[in-house]
């Protein structure tokens, strides 16, 4: 069923409080597609994002006596949503299946070397560094700590300017990976990343 206008929002929630299921039927068409949407920009796979979506309908049927008709439903429902999300990474930080599945899942290069370069974690970027292969850290470096064009990176490794670019992807893959690899790297960098992301989320 497609989204469904609503006729009197505030008597279908009272009706839903004293347990109407008919009632509850109509808020869930109402509202579903719009949170699938924001489900799976948040958790970036259609299973998990329709695991999430009945886990909060669910919720909202179990907790539907607390609900106050007087009060903007779309904030409760996205409230809801957002407090799933969160759940579901800070359960990836120690399951290493779930962060294996972000890394297939999200694109979070440049939020982590942004993260990363930050003074504070300089001792933790000098180490995933020296675990790259030399070419890579070098042209890696050169571009995004010194600045440097692809051209000019080439010149100075006697390297064409795509195999430059090969280098600094592959880079910023391995770096990628060792965080979302380890509990106290996602935890301590791309957990708060994500974190600020969700609760910045638009409704």
């Amino acid at each position: 069923m497609s989204h469904i206008p609503l006729d009197n929002e505030h008597e279908l929630l009272q009706q839903l409080k004293d347990g109407n299921h008919g009632a509850f039927e109509l808020i869930y068409h109402h509202y579903k597609q719009q949170l699938a949407v924001n489900f799976l920009k948040l958790l970036k796979d259609d299973d998990l994002a329709g695991d999430a979506l009945q886990e909060l309908f669910t919720r909202v049927w179990n907790n539907r006596t607390a609900i106050d008709p007087g009060q903007s439903f779309k904030a409760y429902l996205y409230r809801i949503a957002k407090n799933l999300a969160i759940d579901y990474y800070r359960k990836a930080a120690s399951d290493r299946q779930l962060r294996e599945l972000l890394l297939q899942k999200t694109n979070w290069y440049d939020p982590i070397e942004e993260q990363l370069i930050k003074k504070e974690n300089k001792q933790i970027f000098e180490s995933l560094l020296a675990k790259l292969p030399e070419q890579q850290r070098r042209a890696f470096e050169l571009h995004k700590l010194n600045g440097k064009s692809y051209k000019e990176i080439a010149t100075l490794m006697g390297i064409s300017p795509s195999t430059i670019n090969k280098h600094i992807y592959q880079a910023s893959r391995n770096i990628k990976e060792q965080v979302l690899k380890s509990p106290h790297l996602f935890r301590l960098i791309l957990l708060p990343i994500i974190l600020h992301y969700i609760t910045g989320f638009p409704n």
